[in-house]
């Protein structure tokens, strides 16, 4: 007698596929007041002629704003300093420029100024003083020969009589023993081997003098 045949397995059905939960909406990002005008770096990226928009990031955009703002403060300082410089140097007063304004002569370390027209001796000497000058001060018989070279008529220059004694305009006093004087006026002008007093009003011509630029 044959053994009795187990009945084959049968097959498990497949278990039933997984329902997944729903998920739950992402939550809206809040914008920024300055992001909601527009004002915030990808409103920046996305205006019209920015040229950054899908191309470049936000900060290389930023980058560049502040490359230009830097050169622009730069070229305003350079533009500020040029002005000033033009200005002090219509004033006579750069270092680095001649040593004497233009129509002034250096000789030593003096600049001078020979008038043409004549004027009375105070309005020689307002003149200077309008150029930060001084009727000249004589201080050597080669300073005398020098002026001569320039002029031969007979200039006004920064010498005065007070009481009884002469005295020169920037407060040196006067040493007869080194240039002789004649004359009973008051005011003095120069002659090629002397100085000569006469009255502060008559009509002369004059010479400036101060010290050169260094």
């Amino acid at each position: 007698m044959e053994p009795a045949q187990e009945p084959p397995a049968r097959a498990r059905p497949p278990p039933p596929p997984a329902v997944r939960p729903a998920s739950a909406p992402a939550a809206p990002r809040l914008r920024s007041p300055a992001e909601a005008e527009g004002r915030g770096p990808e409103g920046l990226l996305r205006r019209s002629g920015s040229g950054y928009e899908g191309s470049t990031s936000w900060k290389a955009a930023l980058e560049d704003t502040t490359t230009r703002l830097l050169l622009g403060a730069i070229a305003v300082l350079l533009f500020a300093i040029l002005v000033v410089m033009s200005i002090l140097a219509s004033k006579g007063c750069i270092k680095c420029e001649a040593p004497c304004p233009e129509d002034w002569l250096l000789y030593g370390r003096k600049c001078y100024f020979f008038s043409e027209e004549p004027r009375d001796w105070n309005t020689g000497r307002q003149y200077c003083h309008g150029h930060e000058a001084a009727l000249a001060v004589i201080q050597s018989q080669k300073e005398l020969e020098f002026m001569f070279k320039f002029t031969r008529r007979e200039p006004w220059i920064g010498l005065r009589r007070v009481g009884d004694e002469f005295h020169w305009v920037n407060g040196d006093p006067f040493d007869p023993d080194t240039f002789p004087i004649s004359g009973p006026g008051e005011c003095v002008f120069v002659e090629p081997t002397r100085l000569v007093s006469t009255e502060c009003l008559m009509t002369r011509p004059w010479v400036c003098s101060k010290m050169a630029y260094t």
